[in-house]
């Protein structure tokens, strides 16, 4: 039987560009103990399903039609009262963004409390103790330490453990978790799905996991339902769906995918075109103007859901598998500059350590620092790609930031192009500047929403006092052009623009002045798979066409196998592997490194589900270990782990690795990896 049964479910917004309707005649079940995945990219109709589930709709929004039935309870019929007694008690939450989801006035602690004395009528002492029993439910390090801290105060992993953690308060029979990994560590990653898995068989709780990682989707959905222009267009049990997709839009989706054994030398499959604005759509299959398959009859007729299987359905006129004449090649072949070893290095980071200080504990309180980076030495060759990976709070944009010069060492030397910063004058750094430009991970916080996308693009233009008006426009057009938007949007405004084109946006902001040197933090964290093709085939063909070096921070492993030529690997401060993408993914020598590749999800729901490959709790970088850092969750960890801080020694001509214990490096990366040495004791 059911948990909820989701029938014909309509939902209308009213707008000024006219009345929307994200959600159109969506029918699906979920069972108790059973996970249901729903993905498709941004705007398909995902998040709009499950706020019309629990009633959470933007003004204007409202459930037009449908039914909506929950343990028996159809709650389209019920009041406002009625669904508030259920929402965050029976039926939980957890949302996309928590920076925004959280109220940043009040500490996490009464966050927490609230939901737990609403609807469980618990006295304080009772909701700080479920607090702290959530909270290291989630895995949250020191959790009543974090009881009174602000939500800007900590990490973007430990907010979204947060947001978990405030859906589980109360132990719901129903978890709406709207992409609860979305911009993590593939190491915390794997933890949240494990204790979601966990959570659901040991409460018997039903999970709808909205996500576009399709990795996360093999590893941990039952059932899949493909979402696409607010309509459900295919729906499979997991395997069958990864073994025979049989929608047109489902294949193109799995082939946009990076994966770690991806050619290098091959362009990424995109989809082309944007999803409908779902505004008076007129007859005809919604994914026909994107798809290579579409016939006549597609553009005049839509398709309705037919069987073709157990449990398995689709809405496509010509499925995959069918004759067709537009089966074009996935992905076309391109020649990748190797910059490695191609010149000099364009900048030299000798031994930098950042700290930044902390507030005394009380008037008389010891003097405390975050110990950011520590001890960091490499280069980056001029025209390469160096990715840096690595867990949140490791120091990968802090590095960054140094990078580009918004942080400054405090010991050590950063040196571009030979010349330290830190013997420049304030305007000789400045001219610098010029050259050296990131792109932040936000792409919205990061543009002013009250500048149009021209003004923001030529700012540096303008802060640099370089070239006339007219001549700023014309490069502002240049730019826009160069990475795939269209002239008009030049006078329009950063709100109105998808995800993916805000980035496309950050980037050509960040080439207004022609630098040398792009630092992107985080550049495709938060993008649907297609989009993520997209703009890592553009970054690819902007460092043709400018002759770009980047320095790319990401957590994502699959996607700087694909981009980077070197990769280096950080762990609370310091650089503990360094070497090409090949030697890091096919050998990696420090056990961290190995427990990361592990993490990654794989697209493919026949491999076993293992446990998180990386356990134990992030050390503070206030007080780390003494010798290695990674000591405290290592298994090959020995007394001289302690005493001794293991240096980045070479191993053959690129590969470098600090540890005292390093792996044979002749285990493929994705199979089980022995991490005891020889003659040693666990720890």
């Amino acid at each position: 039987m059911s948990l909820l049964e989701v029938v014909g479910l309509r939902t209308e917004i009213e707008t000024r560009g006219g009345r929307v309707r994200p959600v159109d005649d969506v029918s699906f079940s979920v069972a108790a103990g059973e996970t249901l995945g729903l993905v498709g990219e941004s705007g398909s109709g995902k998040t709009m399903t499950g706020m019309s589930i629990i009633r959470l709709l933007p003004p204007g929004g409202a459930v037009v039609g449908g039914s909506v039935r929950f343990d028996g309870v159809d709650l389209t019929a019920l009041d406002d009262d009625g669904v508030r007694r259920l929402r965050g008690n029976d039926i939980a939450m957890i949302s996309q963004d928590p920076m925004t989801s959280l109220n940043p006035t009040r500490t996490i602690g009464s966050q927490l409390r609230e939901a737990y004395r609403i609807h469980r009528h618990g006295s304080r002492q009772e909701a700080d103790a479920r607090a702290v029993e959530v909270l290291e439910l989630v895995g949250m390090p020191r959790p009543r330490e974090r009881l009174a801290a602000f939500p800007h105060e900590l990490s973007g992993g430990m907010r979204q453990r947060v947001m978990i953690a405030i859906g589980l308060v109360c132990e719901p029979k129903l978890l709406i978790a709207d992409e609860p990994t979305t911009a993590l560590d593939v190491s915390i990653q794997a933890q949240i799905l494990e204790l979601l898995d966990d959570l659901k068989r040991r409460l018997s709780m039903a999970v709808v996991l909205i996500t576009h990682d399709m990795g996360v989707i093999a590893g941990h959905a039952d059932r899949v339902a493909v979402m696409y222009g607010g309509r459900i267009v295919e729906e499979a049990p997991t395997r069958a769906l990864f073994a025979d997709p049989q929608h047109r839009y489902t294949e193109a989706l799995f082939e946009s995918m990076p994966d770690l054994e991806l050619d290098r030398q091959v362009d990424l499959a995109t989809i082309p075109g944007t999803p409908p604005r779902l505004v008076a759509l007129g007859p005809g299959c919604r994914f026909a103007p994107r798809c290579r398959f579409a016939q006549d009859d597609c553009r005049s007729a839509d398709p309705d859901l037919v069987a073709v299987g157990t449990d398995h359905e689709h809405a496509c006129f010509h499925p995959r598998g069918t004759t067709t004449t537009a089966d074009l090649p996935r992905r076309r072949r391109r020649e990748v500059a190797q910059g490695a070893g191609a010149s000099g290095p364009v900048l030299e980071v000798t031994d930098v350590h950042k700290r930044f200080e902390l507030r005394r504990r009380g008037l008389l309180g010891p003097r405390r620092a975050v110990q950011a980076v520590s001890g960091v030495s490499l280069q980056v060759h001029a025209g390469e790609t160096l990715g840096i990976v690595g867990e949140s709070g490791c120091g990968k944009t802090t590095i960054g930031r140094m990078l580009v010069g918004l942080e400054q060492p405090t010991e050590g030397t950063i040196a571009f192009e030979g010349s330290s910063f830190a013997g420049m004058g304030r305007l000789a750094f400045r001219r610098r500047r010029r050259d050296l430009q990131m792109m932040f991970q936000d792409s919205a916080a990061a543009l002013d929403p009250r500048m149009t996308v021209a003004a923001c693009v030529a700012e540096p233009l303008v802060a640099q006092q370089v070239g006339t008006r007219a001549e700023r426009a014309a490069v502002v057009a240049e730019l826009l052009d160069a990475v795939g938007l269209p002239a008009d949007a030049a006078d329009r405004y950063p709100h109105e623009f998808s995800g993916g084109q805000r980035q496309r946006i950050a980037m050509a902001r960040a080439l207004a002045l022609r630098p040398k040197v792009v630092v992107a933090d985080e550049p495709v964290s938060a993008l649907d798979i297609s989009v993520q093709a997209q703009i890592l085939n553009l970054m690819r063909s902007l460092q043709d066409r400018f002759g770009l070096t980047y320095v790319v921070i990401s957590h994502d492993l699959s996607l700087l196998k694909y981009l980077a030529d070197r990769i280096g690997v950080m762990y609370l401060g310091r650089l503990v592997e360094l070497g090409t993408s090949e030697e890091v993914y096919g050998a990696p020598r420090h056990p961290y490194t190995a427990g990361l590749i592990e993490s990654i999800p794989l697209p493919d729901p026949t491999l076993e589900r293992g446990s998180a490959a990386l356990g134990g709790e992030l050390p503070s970088a206030v007080d780390p270990p003494s010798g290695c850092r990674f000591r405290t969750r290592c298994p090959r960890a020995t007394a001289l782990c302690a005493e001794e801080v293991p240096v980045l020694a070479p191993d053959g001509d690129l590969h470098a690795v600090a540890c005292h214990h390093p792996l044979t490096g002749a285990q493929p990366a994705r199979t089980p990896l022995d991490l005891q040495p020889q003659g040693s004791e666990p720890r």
